[in-house]
């Protein structure tokens, strides 16, 4: 420091009087030649030395006094130029000394705090240290005192049993904890409730959305949720519409969407809203009503993309149904390339699909184009301000963002009309809209990256996300929510039911299955050898086979299977249900490549097609080679004469005879098996076409004809257009007319099959998935086809699963879908799969399935190799009698096999003539085996030996064998690429080419082994964390909760909660812990002569519960849960064994001695087992650098995870990510300054507790919606019963019986006056079902495609929707309401309640329904 003051103070005098520069001059010359030297500078006057001089003493430097100021002031303006230039310079120094003094002073300071801050490091490590050994000492004190107890280790790899035990206590524990929670919108209060009722995964229920400032522009009849339209002066244009025709959770969408379509993003666009809703909750209405609202705002223009051209028609219902059937939906896949007439086609609706976005003419011409010109009807699409809605924008998912690979067309179409349109309010709808991050790529509106953003692009957004695990895309959803961009609700599952049924495999059908195994091995074989003797690369044709392998023997399953679709069908039809089986292929491409090769030969195709056959006969007859490649040898020769010289010029292909003689021998053993025909063929051809209704995309089928044989015909029949046949059926299953219907995949998007009250079928469904579909959504998208709103009667799942160990592979790639798509899309994992959590049981396709698939190749090559060794050296010691090898054998290689130290002592055991043989046997054996050479998977480092084996159901031998077989392990026992040794998907699609018994046995060893590696994860640390709960006695807020971040754009919160657990466990806990044990039949109390009860300590007196876990096994060895008045049955298990417990306690049973010594102990310990823990909730994605930076900063390695933890308080769940208190004094550090750090102060949040009031209306709503519910149900089972008698008195009639239909049990028919009015009323019910058949024959008359039918038969179908609604449809039930509301009216009128009687009349101007009436009358 002297050092740099001193070069300082040199600077300043060189500055002063100058220095010699690089040329020798002064530096007034400017470093020239002083021949080159300017004119010296002027002199400063004596007002320029009077003004420095002020400003030297004045404030801001020298700050001398005002007096002494004053007073040098004057003595200055007295001295001469030469004295005052003097006192200048003197001054100057005296101001250079000054600030030296300061900076000495600031580093003086700095110097100090640094010191302080480095002292305060040192305490705190010594703190921590010594806080580390106190831990180590109470955790030896606390090892010792379990030793003597008797306490079992979980962590300890011996006690692998008591690991199992803890391990389906959590999965238990996990199940049973609550994953939705009843919905109701917080902030936005328009609208009733929903028609059914509406959940929340707890996670997102955990986050308040941000304040709602947005005003809809709906006219209030839809806004309040009563009937109107046609009167309301504010809103002429708006048509009738019904009551409740938007609810309360479509509306909050509403709100959101317009609210958030209102900001902007940071990089300047407009903000996006993304509609998460599950199928069946009304996203249809939701999207017409944000476009309505911004055309009551005057955007007149919108875009709404969607799946399919069949839901255009679903659109315009949508518009019809909320009272503006007037606004112009454009099909644009109808529409002329090239510009559009203003004239046809001006503000609306433009209606396309993903395929429409992608199209162009051969002219060049994009349907993209096209859009963007006609929304931008002004000339500059970025003036563009309406809406763009993606509805079922999951199809654009597939998009590579600088991720490596490509991505689809879709996907970047749908991000470039983005751009192109930057001030477009665009709208993400989707119940699957991303099942992982990299998903999410198409979303840009979102604002979640881009400038502004703690992730400058996507790719850095999705690879921190992905690094983060589950847990981070959990918090994605709830971040979302609470910036007002997302909305996710679904419907309750209340009375679905879901179960995953396994089909056996009969004899004839395992003989077939490994018959076809045996052929595609053969074929395998075939096919190298044929690619050598052509010289053909034979790479190309492997991959082929493996894909052709798969859907071989994936449809192969799917036909089987369809026998026990078929025995479940007909016991459903048996019971009074309908039947929905839903899968996702046809077959239709392989059936007409089979009626083209008939063709070709001049016949018909008269039989059912073979979809597995057909894959093979394609594999064979176009991907087998039979030809010689080009530049091939022949024969392992080159060219021998001119002929062949010629030859290799020529066009023609030259056969090779051998292969073709291959190719002609395996087709003939392909048509020697018997292969069963398509699955969607079996069961329509079981059923018939008339009792069947087909909502595929294929255009042709089988039909059986009366002389029992089949044809191949069209489906579309009686003049229906090909694009209205899904159409027809759909409506001949809700008719009733049939009452069995099959889906694809071509169909699961948009229909709706579920029992809706305004259709004549409401029987109870039956969903059978007969065919497992590779992605989550696809299954979500089937589920949701009979699980709706709106719902007489809940649908039933049932998951056909056969026994084979390789379909495991599809459950498996489901499962995990299922579970990422619930972390994304619900906040919570275990939220994306509803009901089907069953499913999630075959999810291997993780870290855990990739560990275990790795040890467990390593553990067959290593033991089969071990194994063929020590088989060969017992035949080399020819110690056999007649094959089987004798015990003296066996003796002398178990000795040899085992290791150095212990083997050392067996052989000095032995007689002293096998010694030396059995360590020449060892020393024989070491040099043969080579698995040192081989390399060893770096996971056994991690987990050491794996202790499972394959025996008794397969040898080690056979294991290595099998996988040799399957092409996954090479002649050495390695895997063919490093990649393989953890792709999970290539094992379990080749598992499916072997016999069922050896797959099974293959399969049930890999899941051994993948269960001992869930456990050994989680007894050392390695488990994936999930949400756990965090529970105790009682969980409470210690402190309010705090504001640390307020975003400023979207006023998110991201809040710390401080929560006081107590981890102890009361006296009554204990008790009801004791009586849930004895339920069961196994386990006996200590009053009953069992080892379940209170225990005491014989050394420290100490009372403890213990629980039987275990039963099975030897009595000393089973084992018991451990609790104590400081340990909650939600902390970490302790265990005991049965002898231990015996040996070491006694038991206790009198209840006084009980509670004594156990509140005595838990008030003790009040204190010690009240724990702190800290949630950080809300937005997080907003201080994601600041989380991260917190957690890296963390002095342990759990620390440094991103843990997500669940609480409930006062009956409120409270999700987030968990810190320690030192973690968030650190993120708070990091914060301070920053502008949402400002923002939040001063901001308080409360913690939302239900309200009593508001929960008793919603169980009263639902009670009432459950009553209504039965009554149309029973009133349609009552028109039900009468059709079918109708219709038996109509054949009878046409049979010659003359009379009326209705006459039997009408009640006197239609008398007139008061005293047929109960006659009028069942000839109403019985003339409405006389139209709906009328209505059905016409929708299947030959001629029904034209306008004036359609239109009939449409007013007939929407009259009885508008019954099955309970409201006036004709004038029957005008009387009767009529007759009601003067019952009622009078009624009223005599108990003096004139409100509720003007209430009634108002009822007669349609502007109350039935459901009012019945609040009010309540």
């Amino acid at each position: 420091q002297m050092r740099r003051q001193l070069q300082l103070q040199q600077q300043q005098q060189q500055s002063r009087h100058g220095a010699p520069s690089a040329y020798g001059g002064r530096p007034g010359s400017g470093g020239m030649p002083q021949q080159q030297q300017q004119q010296p500078k002027p002199q400063p006057t004596p007002q320029q030395l009077l003004a420095y001089a002020e400003r030297v003493m004045g404030p801001g430097n020298l700050g001398l006094p005002p007096e002494k100021f004053a007073k040098n002031m004057e003595a200055l303006r007295q001295m001469s130029l030469p004295q005052l230039y003097q006192h200048a310079k003197m001054l100057k120094d005296k101001l250079d000394q000054h600030k030296l003094m300061q900076r000495q002073q600031v580093l003086q300071q700095q110097q100090q705090q640094l010191m302080m801050q480095r002292q305060q490091a040192q305490q705190q490590v010594m703190q921590q240290h010594a806080l580390q050994q106190q831990k180590a000492k109470q955790a030896a004190a606390e090892e010792e005192e379990r030793k003597e107890d008797g306490i079992v280790q979980t962590t300890q790899a011996v006690n692998s049993d008591a690991l199992e035990v803890e391990t389906a206590e959590e999965e238990a524990a996990i199940a049973s904890a609550p994953v939705f929670r009843a919905y109701r919108p917080l902030k936005v209060k328009y609208g009733l409730s929903h028609p059914e009722p509406i959940v929340e995964s707890c996670s997102m229920a955990s986050v308040e959305p941000p304040d709602v400032f947005y005003r809809p522009g709906l006219p209030s009849s839809l806004l309040s949720g009563r009937r109107g339209g046609g009167n309301d002066p504010l809103h002429p244009e708006w048509l009738p519409h019904d009551s409740c025709a938007l609810s309360a959770a479509q509306l909050e969408a509403l709100v959101y969407a317009g609210q958030r379509h209102s900001q902007q993003n940071p990089d300047d666009t407009r903000g996006g809203f993304f509609i998460g809703d599950g199928t069946g909750v009304g996203k249809g209405r939701e999207i017409a009503s944000i476009i309505l609202d911004n055309v009551a705002q005057g955007r007149y223009r919108s875009i709404w993309v969607s799946l399919s051209t069949a839901l255009y028609y679903d659109a315009k219902r949508d518009f019809r149904d909320l009272g503006r059937a007037d606004i112009n939906v454009y099909p644009l896949h109808k529409l002329p390339y090239g510009p559009l007439d203003p004239a046809d086609y001006g503000d609306g609706v433009m209606f396309c699909t993903y395929q429409s976005l992608i199209a162009q003419n051969k002219h060049s011409e994009r349907r993209i184009d096209q859009l963007v010109t006609w929304a931008a009807a002004s000339g500059d699409p970025a003036r563009f301000e309406g809406c763009i809605c993606f509805d079922e924008a999951h199809r654009a998912k597939n998009l590579a963002l600088d991720r490596g690979g490509k991505g689809t067309k879709t996907g970047e179409m749908v991000l470039g009309i983005q751009k192109q349109l930057p001030q477009a309010r665009v709208l993400y709808v989707s119940a699957t809209a991303a099942a992982e991050v990299k998903d999410l790529g198409y979303m840009s509106r979102l604002g979640l990256w881009g400038r502004g953003t703690p992730f400058p692009d996507f790719s850095t957004f999705a690879a921190k996300i992905e690094r983060a695990g589950v847990g981070a895309m959990e918090l994605l959803a709830m971040d979302m929510k609470a910036r007002g961009m997302f909305v996710s609700r679904m419907l309750a599952f209340t009375g679905c039911s879901f179960e995953v049924r396994e089909c056996t495999l009969d004899q004839q059908n395992e003989r077939l299955y490994d018959e076809a195994v045996e052929l595609w091995d053969d074929m395998l074989t075939a096919l190298e050898k044929c690619v050598e003797m052509c010289g053909s690369d034979g790479a190309h044709p492997l991959r082929l086979y493996w894909g052709a392998h798969q859907s071989f023997f994936k449809q192969l399953l799917n036909s089987i299977k369809a026998r026990n679709a078929i025995d479940e069908t007909e016991e459903a039809l048996r019971q009074g249900k309908c039947v929905v089986i839903g899968l996702l292929s046809t077959g239709e491409a392989k059936a007409n490549e089979a009626a083209e090769r008939e063709n070709r030969a001049g016949r018909e195709l008269d039989s059912e097609v073979s979809t597995p056959q057909e894959i093979a006969r394609s594999l064979i007859e176009q991907h087998l080679p039979t030809t010689r490649a080009e530049g091939a040898p022949r024969d392992g020769g080159g060219l021998t004469n001119g002929f062949e010289l010629l030859d290799q010029y020529s066009t023609v292909p030259e056969a090779v005879p051998e292969a073709v003689q291959i190719r002609d021998k395996l087709l003939r053993r392909l048509d020697a098996i018997d292969m069963p025909s398509n699955a969607l063929d079996l069961v329509i051809g079981h059923f018939g076409v008339e009792h069947v209704a087909e909502m595929t995309g294929r255009k042709m089928r089988f039909v059986k004809d009366g002389a029992g044989g089949t044809r191949w015909e069209a489906r579309a029949q009686n003049g229906v257009s090909q694009d209205q046949i899904n159409i027809a059926e759909k409506d001949a299953f809700m008719g009733g007319t049939k009452r069995v219907a099959i889906i694809s995949d071509a169909a699961s998007s948009g229909i709706s099959l579920h029992a809706d009250p305004r259709f004549a079928n409401t029987r109870q469904r039956l969903h059978i998935t007969l065919e497992l579909a590779w992605s989550a959504d696809k299954m979500l998208q089937q589920f949701g086809r009979t699980h709706r709103s709106n719902q007489i009667t809940a649908p039933h799942y049932v998951l056909l699963v056969s026994n084979v160990g390789g379909e495991k592979r599809f459950a498996s790639s489901v499962a995990r879908r299922l579970e990422m798509l619930g972390a994304i899309t619900r906040g919570d994992r275990r939220g994306g799969h509803g009901a089907a959590a069953d499913l999630v049981q075959y999810n291997l396709d993780t870290v855990h399935g990739h560990t275990a698939l790795a040890l467990m190749f390593d553990a067959v090559a290593e033991k089969s190799e071990a194994a063929a060794l020590w088989e060969r050296a017992l035949r080399m010691l020819q110690c056999h009698r007649q094959g089987v090898p004798t015990l003296l054998g066996l003796a002398v290689v178990a000795v040899a096999q085992k290791k150095q130290a212990q083997g050392n002592r067996d052989v000095a055991r032995l007689p002293q003539g096998l010694q030396k043989y059995v360590l020449k046997l060892r020393e024989w054996a070491s040099q043969r085996q080579s698995g040192s050479s081989r390399q060893r998977p770096q996971e056994r480092n991690v987990y050491g030996d794996c202790p499972k084996s394959p025996t008794p159901k397969m040898s080690w031998t056979t294991a290595g064998e099998v996988l040799k077989r399957m092409r996954v392990l090479n002649a050495n026992l390695a895997t063919q690429t490093d990649a393989d040794r953890h792709n999970i998907n290539k094992f379990l699609n080749r598992l499916l080419g072997l016999p069922v018994q050896t797959q099974n046995a293959l399969f049930e060893y890999y899941t051994s082994v993948f269960k001992w590696v869930v456990v050994t994860a989680k007894a050392t640390g390695r488990l994936e964390p999930s949400i756990e709960t965090i529970s105790g006695e009682s969980v409470s807020l210690a402190t309010e909760p705090e504001v640390v971040h307020k975003e400023p754009n979207s006023s998110a919160l991201t809040v710390h909660y401080t929560l006081s657990v107590d981890s102890g466990l009361s006296l009554a806990s204990a008790n009801g812990a004791l009586t849930e044990a004895l339920k069961s039949r196994a386990v006996k109390s200590t009053q009953q002569g069992g080892a379940t009860g209170f225990w005491q300590q014989t050394r420290s007196q100490r009372l403890i519960l213990a629980l039987e876990m275990s039963s099975g096994g030897e009595a000393g060895q089973r084992l018991f849960r451990v609790l104590r008045p400081t340990l909650h049955t939600s902390t970490k298990p302790q265990y005991i064994r049965h002898k231990d417990l015996r040996a070491r306690y006694r038991p206790v049973t009198g209840e006084d001695e009980i509670s004594r010594a156990w509140q005595g102990e838990y008030a003790e310990s009040e204190k010690g087992r009240t724990q702190e823990k800290h949630l950080l909730c809300g937005a997080v994605l907003p201080i994601w650098n600041a989380l991260t930076t917190t957690l890296a900063g963390a002095a342990s390695k759990a620390g440094k995870q991103l843990l997500v933890r669940r609480a409930e308080v006062n009956g409120r769940p409270i999700i987030g990510v968990s810190l320690s208190k030192e973690a968030v004094a650190s993120l708070k550090r990091q914060l301070d300054g920053s502008a949402g750090a400002e923002a939040a102060r001063g901001t308080h949040v409360t913690l939302r507790e239900d309200d009593p009031q508001e929960t008793e209306r919603l169980q009263k709503e639902e009670l009432r919606r459950e009553q209504k519910r039965q009554r149309i149900k029973q009133r349609h089972q009552l028109d039900e019963q009468e059709r079918t008698n109708w219709e038996r008195q109509r054949d009878a009639s046409k049979r010659g019986t003359a009379h009326a239909p209705w006459r039997d049990d009408g009640g006197g028919g239609g008398g007139g006056g008061d005293g047929g009015g109960g006659g009028g009323m069942g000839g109403s019910r019985r003339e409405k079902k006389v139209k709906r058949t009328e209505a059905a024959e016409l929708w299947e008359a030959p001629d029904s495609d034209s306008d004036e039918d359609d239109a009939q038969a449409e007013f007939v179908f929407a009259s009885e929707d508008e019954y099955g609604r309970g409201t006036i449809v004709d004038d029957d039930d005008d009387n009767l309401v009529a007759a009601r509301a003067a019952s009622v009216d009078a009624a009223l009128l005599a108990s003096g309640d004139a409100r509720l009687a003007g209430f009634v009349a108002a009822e007669d101007d349609d502007q109350f329904d039935d459901d009012d009436l019945m609040n009010m009358l309540e």
